[in-house]
């Protein structure tokens, strides 16, 4: 449920009253990263295109919690900027690690999910995630990551891009059910997030794609040119669905 910050006197994690931090949406790292020298990025939404200096933010979280969230995100951070470096399956079309630690880079993507959903931010207006916002919230508050099935997240890279690097779209939910499933799209310069947000059961190819307890992590590689729209994920999704 949104409610807008002038409401919020609770922190929305541990439901505690408490003084709140003006907490990033999504983490400032993602967009140092996507800034140019004048310390700009294009912020693509529904309602048009809008140049922004800073990230997103708003009164969410007490202090305590924004400390819990922002270790996951030190940890996420040096991931991300590993991707590149990964093992590489061209077999598969995928960047591989088995190296990853569970536990810490799951509750990043869910943290994601969870901050946008519960933001009263425009960028954010698609991303409802109904009943399930509260079970990602206690998961996040027990430090509980789930099964590598529950709310599964699939990555995808855009090689060597120099035209979107500059960008971040806002998170949008795919128009019609991904293979059965309602799933959100967060694209962030050459990275695509998409989170799986479904009681149904999943296809076992389509799992393979999620963090794996073992400490696999899969990144797909985008076969889209990189002058076009980030890429259609079910078209790819189909071909890795033939392969696992």
């Amino acid at each position: 449920m949104k409610i807008a910050k002038s409401q919020n006197s609770v922190c929305r994690l541990c439901k505690k009253e408490a003084k709140l931090c003006n907490s990033h949406i999504l983490p400032e790292f993602f967009y140092l990263d996507l800034y140019e020298e004048k310390h700009r990025t294009l912020q693509i939404a529904k309602e048009g295109e809008k140049i922004i200096q800073k990230g997103i933010r708003e009164y969410l979280l007490c202090q305590q919690c924004e400390t819990k969230l922002s270790e996951y995100e030190k940890y996420a951070k040096e991931l991300i900027n590993e991707i590149p470096n990964f093992s590489r399956d061209d077999n598969l079309g995928v960047l591989y690690s088995e190296n990853v630690n569970y536990a810490k880079f799951k509750l990043f993507q869910l943290s994601l999910l969870w901050r946008s959903a519960i933001s009263a931010h425009v960028a954010f207006s698609q991303i409802d995630l109904g009943p399930h916002e509260e079970k990602i919230r206690r998961m996040l508050d027990d430090k509980n990551p789930g099964k590598a099935s529950e709310y599964g997240c699939m990555l995808s890279l855009i090689p060597n891009t120099e035209l979107i690097n500059n960008i971040i779209q806002s998170p949008t939910r795919f128009t019609k059910k991904l293979f059965g499933h309602t799933a959100f799209k967060f694209p962030i310069g050459n990275l695509t997030w998409v989170f799986i947000v479904s009681s149904h059961k999943l296809s076992p190819w389509m799992r393979e794609l999620f963090l794996q307890e073992s400490g696999m992590l899969r990144v797909m590689i985008s076969r889209r040119d990189e002058s076009s729209e980030i890429m259609k994920l079910g078209q790819i999704l189909q071909g890795f669905g033939r392969s696992f």
